[in-house]
């Protein structure tokens, strides 16, 4: 029997009723699972702190994708970051140095025998009105399918999912759905390989949600054409990404939310750039 680890994050925001200030600020809601054997777990975590002590990083401090920007937008325009900022432990620290070291922590997925990402992507300015219950169920229910795919191959095989907290509100949306999906099933018969409840660990307690945080903000400067975050995706996460026999990522690893085949192949046109 083996054990599987799945650690998942968001990136941007959704909203029923968007007006265009909410579209230039989010144009993408991302959730990025990465899913791993169990017992590389501590392999994993003693790597990424072993690293931030290298670059002389806080330990203690999680150091979000979020965090680069704003320093990074501080940084461009000399402006000095304040006591009130969360990222003011980081004022001394050169943007650069951050971004090496994200790359570095995805880097410690090389030294792992198994690694599979999987991606569900919302083009705000192209999604209908879905109510916010549906929404996310909806992006949840493709990770529970894809994960259940995977695994299923050995009968004993398990998946924990360890999701960071959102809200009481949504984390509660997030586990009735997952409970729902769990014990009503979809297409997917029987959910036998993922545990029956998810589990919310505070993602400055977890090494696993701050790499999927990460993963799902390197895909959002991918979509963005970014050149330093296209150069990170395609060397670090790509890879990774779980694919059909053909090496194809679309709707095994990568998969839009709703069904739209005009935004697939505009990620498939960024994607084999």
């Amino acid at each position: 029997m083996s054990i599987f680890f799945a650690f998942s994050d968001e990136n941007g925001q959704y909203q029923q009723q968007r007006s265009r200030r909410f579209l230039r600020t989010h144009p993408y809601y991302i959730r990025a699972t990465f899913l791993i054997n169990g017992s590389e777990w501590k392999l994993l975590s003693n790597e990424f702190f072993n690293l931030k002590i290298r670059f002389n990083l806080p330990v203690d401090k999680e150091i979000k994708w979020s965090y680069l920007w704003s320093i990074r937008h501080y940084q461009i325009n000399n402006k000095p970051i304040t006591s009130d900022c969360d990222f003011y432990f980081l004022k001394d620290i050169d943007y650069h140095v951050l971004i090496n070291f994200v790359e570095s922590s995805l880097a410690i997925l090389n030294r792992l025998s198994f690694v599979k990402i999987i991606y569900t992507v919302t083009f705000n300015n192209h999604c209908p009105s879905i109510n916010e219950t549906n929404f996310y169920k909806m992006h949840l229910q493709d990770h529970m399918q894809r994960i259940e795919m995977e695994l299923q191959n050995e009968e004993e095989n398990l998946s924990i999912l360890f999701f960071d907290p959102i809200s009481r509100e949504k984390n509660e949306l997030l586990r009735n759905a997952y409970n729902l999906l769990y014990l009503e099933g979809d297409f997917i018969e029987r959910y036998s390989h993922i545990k029956d409840s998810i589990n919310f660990e505070n993602s400055h307690h977890s090494v696993g949600i701050q790499i999927a945080d990460y993963i799902a903000g390197i895909f959002s400067g991918f979509l963005k054409n970014y050149s330093r975050s296209k150069e990170i995706f395609d060397e670090k996460i790509k890879p990774y990404i779980r694919k059909n026999s053909n090496n194809d990522p679309f709707g095994f690893g990568i998969r839009e939310v709703p069904s739209n085949q005009i935004i697939r192949e505009r990620i498939r046109s960024l994607y084999f750039d």
